[in-house]
């Protein structure tokens, strides 16, 4: 059983090895290279040598060729070639980036850090080997890459290095700086800008038209690019975001020089480098370095911080009531002009130069380094604060105060005054004025601000004014005439704030505190004056009484008074009556009474003219009484009625009147005769006579 085993393990072997080693022929001569792989070859007989400098076989020499063997199935002429390594196909993905290092090819230039890739429209993305040795590409990192996709490369004449893409976020900007390219000129801080090199993704365009090493002018704005970041280093920095209530002032850190007497640079027109964001049009156009003159309004800007600094100061506001009043650091010589407005002329230097530290002390028209004559109205500016200087000047009212009790910025003390009488006296002043819009400027040009206004010209002026007119002037008579000196004062302090171009509105003496010990005896005086006043009053009110008490008795008086008139104006009536009969009976008895009337014509009218005398003299007494109405007509009024009640006759039986005719008399004489002896009159009842 043994034996017949080794016989035919004998006879098996012989073809087992023969087959084992047909095998092991095959696989040498027939490689199955995978889908996904690629496999390299080595050349070791047969061949020429490789060039010198050369590490791998381009043309069939000996060694490691360049040449790879794609998927699929290869006659290999082993032993001559042989299959040395596979390697799997390179795949980069859509955020990667491929950075080829090429182990052959030409030298490195000598300068150059990065390899231009000369032969990039033959080597296919480094998928064709031969084509890259054999059209000039050269040995180092490579300036091409790959970007997203499946590549075919050869793992050892080629090493891929993937790195992350470049992502610049929104609200940011990405600086370069580029490791190679040509040197930076004398003076030069930023590599000028390169067409062509699509936000540096084509290194090799940068280096073919002259990119220079070092900091660049451009930038990249937010998205995402496919940089080689060993070339390129990008720096992610936030945007320029200027609030609402801001303005960015801009530093240019490259460009010509700026003039010595320029306090800021004369900016391009901000439309040709976009307020900034183009740099190299910035430079293009004539931009100097240093501080700019226009500025960054609000909002958000793309700006190269590697050539633009810009720093944020607060918006320029002008209130309500108030007007800016602009220095302009910027603009022509103010020597060019020979006079101003306010006729000064340009301040010299001991060398009769124009002396520049003192250029802004004239009002100049716009354009002139100065205090401006235009001002600016309430709103918001974007102004520069480098290039001018803005004073808000108050328009409305404003009011200075000299009292004691503090109640806004604009107090001061309250006087100490000495008057004429050597007393000392505080007085508290209140003055308001107010500034024309016109005049601001040269409110400026004399003082300043507001604040200097106030503290240095209108305090001591009105104290001075105060102090002049207190001291003239004793200080009750001051305290007297108040009014007085106040207007004198105002009068003063306009007089004296025109030349400032101030308008005063009013100034008013709020208070004055006298001494104590002369309050007291002003007061004293005060009140024996007023003591004295009441005791005057008193007496006139005593005097008004005792009339008034007369005036009441005369009204008390009125009935008996009325009845007195009405009783006159009785008998009056009752004496006409009489009168009337007196004559009817006498024109009956006229004729036989004129024979008796002629013979005692010239006694009758003797005796008729006495009676009529004395009749007209009562008749006139009574018309004054009645005309009066008195209190002594009343009197006399009740004593006749008294006599008369008790009988005692006072009136004549019988009143004779002459007449026009001479006889009229004595035949009423007659006649009443007569008439009392037949009793057809009562006795004592004759009514006297009318006129």
């Amino acid at each position: 059983m043994s034996d017949n085993v080794i016989e035919l393990a004998w006879k098996v072997l012989p073809v087992l090895l023969m087959a084992t080693g047909l095998f092991w022929l095959v696989t040498r001569w027939v490689v199955n290279v995978g889908a996904t792989q690629v496999a390299i070859t080595e050349r070791r007989y047969l061949g020429k040598r490789l060039p010198a400098g050369r590490a791998f076989a381009a043309n069939g020499e000996i060694g490691i060729q360049a040449d790879y063997l794609a998927p699929g199935l290869h006659f290999v002429p082993w032993p001559f070639v042989s299959v040395i390594a596979k390697a799997e196909f390179v795949s980069i993905g859509s955020d990667e980036l491929g950075v080829i290092t090429a182990v052959d090819g030409e030298s490195m230039p000598s300068g150059r850090v990065y390899a231009e890739d000369k032969a990039g429209e033959h080597h296919n993305n480094f998928q064709d080997p031969v084509a890259f040795l054999n059209n000039g590409g050269i040995r180092g990192k490579q300036l091409r890459f790959l970007t997203n996709g499946t590549f075919k490369i050869h793992p050892l004449l080629f090493r891929v290095e993937k790195i992350e893409k470049t992502v610049i976020p929104e609200g940011s900007i990405g600086v370069v700086t580029a490791a190679d390219g040509t040197a930076l000129e004398h003076g030069q801080l930023l590599g000028r800008n390169v067409d062509g090199h699509d936000n540096f993704q084509k290194a090799e365009i940068f280096l073919k038209y002259g990119g220079q090493k070092g900091p660049q002018t451009d930038f990249l704005r937010p998205g995402t690019y496919n940089i080689f970041t060993d070339m390129f280093q990008v720096e992610v920095r936030p945007a320029i975001a200027v609030r609402e209530d801001q303005v960015g002032i801009v530093d240019a850190k490259d460009g010509i020089a700026m003039a010595k007497e320029d306090v800021v640079a004369p900016t391009p027109d901000v439309k040709v480098h976009n307020s900034y964001q183009d740099g190299q049009a910035f430079l293009s156009a004539g931009g100097q370095r240093g501080p700019q003159e226009s500025v960054l309004r609000p909002g958000t800007y793309y700006i190269n911080p590697y050539l633009f600094a810009v720093t944020m100061r607060p918006l320029t506001v002008i209130a309500q009531g108030e007007v800016g009043v602009l220095i302009s650091n910027i603009g022509k010589d103010p020597a060019e002009l020979f006079v101003d407005r306010e006729g000064e002329q340009p301040q010299l230097d001991e060398k009769g130069k124009v002396d520049h530290s003192k250029r802004t002390r004239h009002v100049v028209p716009e354009g002139y380094r100065g205090i401006q004559r235009s001002v600016l109205g309430p709103g918001k500016y974007n102004i520069n604060p480098l290039a001018f200087t803005v004073i808000p000047i108050p328009t409305t009212t404003r009011s200075v105060e000299w009292a004691g009790v503090k109640e806004y910025n604009g107090t001061f003390d309250p006087f100490r005054v000495v008057s004429h009488d050597g007393f000392e006296m505080q007085v508290e002043v209140r003055a308001q004025y107010r500034i024309l819009p016109e005049n601001a400027p040269y409110v400026v040009q004399k003082l300043g601000s507001i604040q200097d206004l106030e503290a240095n010209v209108i305090h001591p002026q009105i104290d001075g004014i105060f102090r002049a007119q207190v001291s003239k002037v004793p200080a009750i008579a001051y305290q007297q005439n108040r009014a007085v000196e106040q207007q004198a004062a105002q009068d003063a302090v306009k007089q004296d704030l025109e030349g400032y171009r101030v308008e005063v509105v009013s100034v008013m003496i709020t208070n004055i505190h006298l001494p104590e010990a002369l309050m007291k005896t002003t007061q004293e005086k005060n009140l024996a004056e007023q003591r004295k006043s009441m005791f005057d009053a008193q007496e006139q009110a005593e005097k008004r009484r005792i009339e008034f008490e007369k005036t009441k008795a005369q009204a008390d008086q009125q009935g008996a008074l009325m009845k007195a008139e009405v009783g006159i104006e009785i008998a009056k009536h009752t004496a006409k009556q009489a009168e009337e009969t007196a004559k009817g009976e006498a024109s009956r008895i006229r004729t036989t009474a004129e024979a008796e009337a002629s013979r005692i014509k010239q006694t009758g009218d003797a005796e008729a003219g006495v009676i009529r005398s004395k009749g007209e003299a009562q008749a006139k007494a009574y018309q004054d009484q009645v005309a009066a109405l008195t209190a002594s007509g009343v009197t006399t009024v009740e004593v006749v009625k008294a006599l008369a009640a008790s009988g005692v006759k006072i009136v004549p039986d019988v009143q004779v009147s002459g007449g026009s005719g001479g006889s009229d008399g004595l035949v009423q004489l007659l006649l009443a005769g007569m008439l009392r002896d037949q009793g057809a009159l009562p006795k004592g009842k004759v009514e006297p006579a009318q006129p």
